[in-house]
C-alpha cells in the first residue's frame, strides 16, 4: 500500500524522510452543493463518494474536522450549486460527475501511519443514518432513602437496518404532569422538571445508552396532587443527522396497596422509623386520629 497517496487531501508541505513532498500541487475545485429537504433541514458541503442512486451522502471539511450527513432522494426539496437554483431531477442526473473523495483519516494519524513503516489497516467509520429512537424509563432509588429519587433513562438510536447503534450527540428530556389541586379541585397539566445530557459513543453498550434523572424540582411521593403516571419525553440530537424524539409514560409513584393505605388514613406514605428525605418528628399514634406529626 502507498501510504503517501494518504495524505493527497491535505494542503500544505510536510517532512518526510529528509525530504520535502508537496501533499496538494494542484487544488482540485470542488462544486459547494446546498439541499432543502422535505422537513426543513439545509445541508451544505459536497457530494460525497458515498451517495447512491437511493441515498445522497453531504462532506464538510473544515481544518481536521469532516462531518457527512445523509438524505434520501426523495426527501430533497430543492438544491443549488456554488450558489445558483437547480432542479432535483438534474442534480440527480450529474450527481456522478459532482461526487468527491473526502480525507480517510485525520493528519496526525497519517503522519504517524508514515513514520511507523508499518502496514495498518485503516479504520473506516461510516455514521449510521438514523431513523429513530427507542426509550424506557423507570423509577430507581439514587441514595440511602427509601423513596426513589428519580428516573433511569435507557435509549437506543435505531438505524435503517433496524440495530440500535452508538451515536454523538445531547439529548433533552422533560417530564410533563398532570396536578389535580385538592383546595380548587382543578386540573393542570405542567412540565414538572427538565434535563440536558451530552451524549458519547462511550456511552453505549451493545447499542444502548443509560442516563440517570434525579427529581430536583418534584418529590412525588410527598406531592399528593401529582397524578402518579406522566408523560416524558425525550430529544436526541445527532452529530450530523438531526433530531430524533420519543415520548412513553412513566410512574411517578409506584403502585403499593398498603402506602396508599397510609396516606388516606395516616397523611403519611411511610412510617415513622422509615428513613426518608423528609426531616420527621416522633409522634404518639391515637386510632383515627391520623400521624400529621410524622413528618413536615
Amino acid at each position: 500500500m502507498n501510504y503517501f497517496s494518504l495524505l493527497r487531501v491535505c494542503r500544505g508541505w510536510i517532512l518526510v524522510g529528509g525530504g520535502l513532498i508537496s501533499l496538494c500541487v494542484a487544488a482540485e475545485l470542488r462544486a459547494a452543493v446546498t439541499i432543502q429537504t422535505a422537513d426543513g433541514r439545509e445541508l451544505r458541503g459536497e457530494i460525497d463518494e458515498r451517495t447512491t442512486d437511493e441515498t445522497l451522502w453531504i462532506r464538510q471539511e473544515e481544518e481536521a474536522i469532516v462531518l457527512a450527513t445523509s438524505v434520501d432522494w426523495s426527501a430533497v426539496a430543492g438544491a443549488a450549486i456554488d450558489g445558483e437554483a437547480i432542479d432535483t431531477a438534474a442534480l440527480f442526473a450529474q450527481w456522478p460527475q459532482l461526487q468527491s473523495v473526502g480525507p480517510a483519516r485525520k493528519l496526525s494519524e497519517t503522519m504517524e501511519l508514515v513514520a511507523s513503516g508499518e502496514q495498518r489497516r485503516l479504520p473506516l467509520q461510516i455514521a449510521r443514518r438514523i431513523v429513530a429512537i427507542e426509550i424506557e424509563a423507570f423509577l430507581i432509588n439514587m441514595d440511602r432513602d427509601v423513596e426513589p429519587d428519580g428516573l433511569s433513562l435507557r435509549i437506543a438510536a435505531i438505524d435503517v437496518d433496524g440495530r440500535p447503534v452508538p451515536v454523538r450527540g445531547s439529548i433533552t428530556a422533560r417530564l410533563v404532569g398532570e396536578r389535580d389541586e385538592l383546595r380548587t379541585g382543578r386540573v393542570r397539566f405542567e412540565e414538572l422538571q427538565r434535563w440536558s445530557q451530552s451524549v458519547c459513543l462511550e456511552d453505549f453498550e451493545q447499542g444502548v445508552a443509560n442516563y440517570p434523572l434525579r427529581f430536583r424540582t418534584v418529590r412525588p411521593e410527598f406531592d399528593w396532587e401529582l397524578i402518579p403516571v406522566a408523560l416524558l419525553n425525550v430529544r436526541l440530537g445527532v452529530v450530523g443527522q438531526g433530531n430524533y424524539e420519543a415520548s412513553i409514560p412513566v410512574e411517578l409513584r409506584q403502585f403499593n396497596p398498603f402506602r396508599d393505605q397510609l396516606q388516606q388514613f395516616e397523611r403519611s406514605r411511610f412510617l415513622p422509623n422509615e428513613l426518608t428525605g423528609r426531616v420527621r418528628r416522633r409522634g404518639v399514634a391515637r386510632p383515627g386520629s391520623g400521624l400529621q406529626d410524622w413528618s413536615r
